[in-house]
């Protein structure tokens, strides 16, 4: 039988089969990373804690301590929510890569620092109360020496509403020239409520270009025609002030403004659209307020990674195998390949480094890749083809594929 232990937090950790959970103070966390690190248990510690919740928006705040180095790691989120799709928006961390699919959130690295934090923002569809509320497996999973292992290192369970103070914060813009074309364009958030989770979303107007030049504490985003600042948990007393370069064709004191401020603590949420600038040491046109025609954010205080409500195959990453044939330094035409190894099927050419390197035609899993190898291998003179693979159009090796797209290695 699965046993959890849950600490009060800030400190809780959820251990699984065998393992022995002990109350850890602050003041031992660094000792015991160290005897993770030394220890030769491959999975690492998993910590966490929510920072705030209430009906159907959480953020959680995750550590891990003592990951064992691997050829390739892997860091999954995943979600077992039978009642919609969840919502899923991520702090920036340091990874060679990073992706969603259906309800998770995956992180990658060729070699996984010791110690990994991460606040993750979590929405889902409206919560009944009596209804079993939604919660989050946390996956570990390495290749080290050609043999891929796998961790479930604990259950984020999402606690009851927490009710709070709601006061509504306020947000401005100003705006100055410091040249004809770009403009330091400083944004304020008052009045923001110790601990709640705050959004500011930028519209950029066209043919106009940002630089963030100071985030003031958030974690930020960039998606299309927008720069989105994320505070999951704001410190009593912390200073909302980012400040960002706009560089236009024309004046930016000629453009229209539009931001979008939303609000999360407790029970509430706030949305509201900032369009003023107050511009020092110039006098630009008036500005007006925008209706957006492009199509924003859902409703919510959140704005989601990705959600897939369809299904999805292994290569809808951009995941792809084929098998090489050959590698030399010239080009063959079909007749002379199919002279050299008796291949006759379609194949296209990976050149590199002076290589010019032969693959048969692109499958969505290794399984195919595979089998195609065997049949190769038994019916061409191809007897020493391989299986390679590719992200989006980029060779990687095989085990970072097989983890990108939660497939398995066949020996």
């Amino acid at each position: 039988m699965k046993r959890e232990y849950i600490l009060t937090p800030p400190y809780q950790v959820h251990l699984g089969h065998g393992d022995i959970a002990y109350v850890i103070a602050p003041i031992f966390l660094p000792f015991f990373a160290l005897l993770a690190s030394l220890s030769t248990r491959p999975a690492p510690v998993l910590e966490w804690h929510v920072a705030h919740c209430h009906e159907d928006i959480c953020t959680v705040h995750l550590e891990l301590f003592g990951a064992a180095r691997g050829d390739v790691s892997k860091l999954s989120l995943v979600s077992n929510q039978k009642n919609g799709p969840l919502k899923l928006v991520a702090s920036n961390v340091e990874c060679d890569d990073h992706w969603s699919r259906h309800n998770s959130l995956n992180w990658m690295w060729q070699q996984a620092p010791n110690h990994i934090a991460v606040d993750v923002d979590i929405q889902w569809s409206s919560f009944v109360e009596g209804d079993e509320r939604p919660h989050l497996e946390v996956v570990w999973e390495h290749v080290h020496q050609g043999e891929r292992q796998a961790w479930t290192l604990g259950s984020v369970e999402f606690p009851s509403s927490n009710p709070g103070e709601t006061r509504n914060p306020v947000g401005s813009r100003r705006g100055t020239a410091v040249s004809s074309t770009a403009s330091d364009i400083q944004l304020n958030v008052s009045d923001a409520v110790p601990g709640s989770f705050v959004k500011w979303t930028e519209y950029i107007p066209e043919g106009c270009t940002c630089e963030v030049l100071e985030s003031s504490g958030a974690s930020l985003r960039k998606a299309e025609n927008r720069q989105i600042f994320l505070w999951f948990e704001v410190k009593e007393g912390q200073l909302l002030a980012p400040i960002y370069r706009l560089t236009c064709s024309d004046p930016p004191a000629t453009a229209a403004f539009d931001g979008e401020l939303e609000f999360a603590f407790g029970t509430a949420t706030k949305s509201s659209h900032i369009a003023e600038v107050e511009w020092v040491g110039t006098s630009p046109a008036q500005n007006e307020n925008m209706e957006l025609n492009q199509a924003t954010d859902a409703t919510s205080a959140l704005s989601p990674v990705a959600t897939h409500q369809r299904a999805e195959t292994p290569g809808s990453l951009d995941v792809h195998f084929s098998v090489q044939l050959l590698a030399n330094h010239r080009d063959l035409n079909a007749s002379e390949l199919t002279e050299a190894l008796g291949y006759s099927d379609s194949f296209h050419i990976f050149r590199h480094d002076g290589w010019h390197k032969y693959l048969t035609e692109d499958f969505a899993s290794y399984a195919e890749a595979r089998e195609k190898r065997s049949t190769l291998w038994s019916t061409t003179s191809a007897t020493d083809a391989f299986v390679t693979a590719s992200l989006r159009g980029e060779r990687i090796s095989v085990q970072e594929a097989l983890l990108m797209s939660n497939q398995s290695w066949i020996p």
